[in-house]
């Protein structure tokens, strides 16, 4: 069974988190004190270790095999204000107009959920109000607008490295959130000991029904209907509801008004790249039987018309939703995707394309939501599903995370081609030595080729030409 360790800057020994309330550990949650210690040897692979030390790096290759949080933490503690303001800005955490009206939260976040919310005043006391999360375990609020403040937090820790920390978010009378500070910890020791041992309950059981689960991928791709004037021609003029539900018109909110200009398919999952991409040419075929107009041009990739980001979100179930997969998507995906992407995709970012963005789904999965739509070609929809399958696999055999580089997430939001492309080597160098890339590889390596060559898809062209749709 999966375990979880902290580790304080020493390599001498790391303090377990136990899981059961039957372990003579919880008298550590109920003092706030520090919990058993255990030599750092202790640690196996499939294990978690939480990096609790603002002084010293931890070294991850001493844990092969191991899920390390809060990897970045000593970096976080010692950063500005100014740079952090600086990594907020670039991911779109805190830029736009001044918030008018706005209060200040406090949230405490431990690996991607709240644990606590709190009311603070201008100088950062707390202020006395009801608690703003549902019971007493945490939970996330029933309200949309805490909502928004809790993903604001949760985006806030990520992009600073951090798994576990405390974040303060303006949220303002129209809605909007922007992050005002965070720190790599919660300074609630007995919050703390309890939040951490709820996680090591999750990651204990999560790694003892890995085996069990079928992994699934998913996707709902945009694109987009152009006139030869270069207008956008609604979707909703075709599918209105949808096509048996499988497919359909996106919203799309500009000043009060809600249109629908973006196509959405929405194929049957599948358990490989190839099927889920038989999956989404058969959408397309249905898609072509509602469209009437065959001048309309079928436009996707990041940015086709200037203006209108386009997503390729993928869907995954039966994979943990954990930090650690978040990068490894981030790295293995969206980078080399962005690599490829038309020039004027970089546009997209920050306010699509953030690194990191995820959503939980009813069925228990996630969607991660960050890349471009993948349908300007089956090689490039094959190697983006292909990328996140081996991700999802193989969470805990690939070390290389460059997304937890600054200089890497840097080049990705400012469209530096020559900068990101410093990574393909360790990429292809860590995916090529796990069981699945065999396997996915004639999916991967011609995404791989593309990036190292310097070529870009053409968002200018039909993409029924490249899915073999009669136009």
């Amino acid at each position: 069974m999966a375990s979880t360790w902290i580790w304080r800057g020493s390599y001498d020994r790391l303090e377990s988190v136990a899981h059961s309330p039957n372990d003579p550990d919880i008298a550590g949650e109920r003092s706030g004190k520090p919990l058993r210690s255990q030599p750092w040897t202790e640690v196996a692979a499939g294990d978690a270790v939480i990096a609790w030390s603002d002084a010293r790096t931890i070294d991850c290759s001493r844990f092969p095999g191991v899920w390390v949080l809060n990897a970045s933490g000593h970096i976080a503690a010692k950063q500005s204000d100014a740079e952090k303001l600086h990594i907020w800005r670039r991911a779109g955490l805190c830029g736009g107009p001044p918030i008018e009206s706005e209060r200040l939260l406090r949230v405490g976040i431990v690996h991607l959920e709240p644990v606590e919310m709190q009311r603070i005043d201008a100088m950062g006391k707390i202020m006395p109000s009801k608690p703003l999360l549902a019971g007493d375990t945490g939970g996330w609020p029933e309200d949309p607008a805490l909502r928004r403040v809790v993903r604001t937090a949760i985006s806030a820790l990520y992009t600073l490295g951090l798994d576990i920390g405390e974040a303060e978010v303006a949220l303002g009378g129209d809605g909007r959130t922007a992050v005002r500070a965070a720190w790599p910890k919660l300074r609630d020791t007995r919050l703390e000991a309890a939040s951490l041992r709820r996680f090591a309950a999750w990651h204990a059981a999560a790694g003892a029904g890995a085996a069990d689960r079928e992994l699934l991928i998913g996707a709902d791709p945009e694109f987009v209907l152009v006139t030869p004037a270069g207008k956008v021609a609604a979707a909703s003029r075709f599918f209105g509801a949808g096509v048996g539900g499988a497919a359909g018109a996106d919203a799309v909110l500009v000043g009060r008004r809600l249109l629908y200009p973006v196509a959405e398919l929405r194929p049957e999952p599948a358990d490989s790249p190839a099927a889920l991409a038989a999956n989404v040419r058969r959408l397309l075929q249905r898609a072509a039987d509602r469209i009437s107009e065959p001048a309309l041009r079928w436009a996707a990739g990041a940015m086709p018309v200037p203006g209108l980001a386009l997503g390729g979100h993928i869907h995954l179930s039966g994979a943990p939703l954990t930090s650690r997969l978040l990068r490894l998507l981030d790295s293995y995906a969206a980078f080399p995707l962005a690599l490829v992407e038309d020039p004027a995709g970089r546009a997209r970012r920050p306010r699509y394309g953030t690194l990191g963005d995820f959503r939980q789904q009813p069925h228990g999965g996630f969607e991660y939501r960050t890349l471009p739509s993948w349908l300007v070609s089956p090689a490039a929809a094959k190697a983006s599903f292909a990328l996140a399958l081996l991700c999802a696999r193989e969470a805990l055999k690939l070390s290389y995370i460059p997304a937890l580089e600054e200089r890497y997430v840097e080049a990705y939001y400012a469209g530096d081609r020559s900068e990101l492309a410093g990574c393909l080597d360790g990429l292809a160098a860590s995916i090529s030595a796990t069981s699945s890339y065999r396997e996915l590889a004639p999916y991967i390596e011609p995404l791989l080729e593309a990036a190292r060559r310097g070529t870009t898809w053409d968002e200018s062209s039909d993409i029924r030409v490249k899915w073999r749709l009669p136009l």
